[in-house]
């Protein structure tokens, strides 16, 4: 028993270790980066630092954004998937960004986040859902 309690410490440490306060939401991988409009995007969300920060999500809704920093109040955020929890600790998936919608032709070769919106219930006894969010900037360029 004094084994098997060692050993769960052990791991449970590395990952506190590992898992940074930013990446309890879901850590992002893009690829391609940059995005190419009209080219195939894939996403890969892994929440294995979730789980150890005892959060499961419910779903995840994934939006490009322009930058606060840039935005000059007229670019609304490109919403462009909601997806299930995943059954393991990753989700992926494939996007095609439409070359031809107006805020990208109108500025090309912008700089934009990925915002990763993280909907999971506290452990609580409470039946509420609660969001978190975690962005990635991403350059996004004409074909």
């Amino acid at each position: 028993k004094t084994l098997f309690a060692s050993a769960t410490f052990a791991i449970g440490s590395a990952y506190a270790q590992a898992c940074s306060e930013a990446e309890r939401f879901g850590v992002l991988t893009i690829s391609p980066e940059p995005i190419v409009l009209g080219q195939e995007v894939t996403f890969k969300a892994d929440f294995t630092c979730s789980f150890f920060f005892e959060i499961t999500p419910v779903y995840t809704d994934y939006t490009l954004v322009v930058p606060v920093s840039n935005n000059t109040g007229h670019q609304p955020p490109v919403y462009f998937a909601r997806r299930n929890a995943p059954s393991g600790t990753t989700d992926s998936f494939t996007v095609t960004f439409d070359p031809n919608y107006a805020e990208f032709t109108l500025n090309p070769d912008a700089q934009y986040e990925v915002v990763l919106a993280t909907t999971y219930a506290p452990q609580t006894d409470s039946e509420t859902l609660v969001i978190g969010n975690v962005e990635w900037p991403v350059s996004v360029t004409q074909a």
